[in-house]
């Protein structure tokens, strides 16, 4: 396995943060944090096994999944919904997750969010959770077509309930 030194991770740091749109779709794992925490991974599971008692198997669940084939974006968490397109039967994305636990990621994972609402045209609402200082951003798609934030909001209008009590 590559060690780096302290240097050497700096300017690792500082190449991921300079991600940008253009490179979406030739950089794998883009959204997607290797090696997550712990309580990440627990937070996640938990909200998945919560999300199945309550809903059971009528819309689809998927974890580390992404949204297109078109990019890289991998939420978290994804909701998917059953659309009829020409005759066929599609699953499209409607709400995606992510969880983070510093502010630094909170803005990388709202650009991100961002940029999948531009890609994903069945994307109708997206969060953030930071586990860290129990916050929640939520974006969404307004009636306008406009892309929307409201810090502090954890209520879900696809799924019509508040997305902490999945996370019990």
């Amino acid at each position: 396995m590559q060690e780096y030194t302290h240097d050497e991770l700096r300017y690792l740091q500082s190449l991921y943060e300079k991600e940008n749109y253009e490179n979406l779709c030739a950089n794998p794992g883009l959204g997607m944090a290797p090696a997550n925490v712990m309580t990440h991974q627990k937070i996640q599971m938990r909200f998945v096994r919560n999300f199945l008692k309550r809903f059971g198997f009528n819309v689809e669940i998927l974890t580390e999944t992404r949204l297109s084939d078109r990019v890289w974006i991998t939420p978290d968490i994804s909701i998917w919904q059953n659309f009829q397109i020409k005759n066929k039967v599609v699953e499209r994305p409607v709400l995606s997750i992510e969880i983070t636990h510093t502010r630094r990621n909170d803005r990388y994972s709202g650009k991100t969010i961002l940029m999948s609402f531009d890609i994903v045209s069945s994307l109708l609402e997206s969060f953030i959770y930071n586990f860290a200082d129990n916050t929640w951003i939520r974006f969404f798609r307004g009636n306008d077509g406009e892309i929307y934030e409201e810090e502090g909001q954890d209520y879900s209008q696809v799924l019509r309930c508040h997305l902490h009590t999945l996370m019990r």
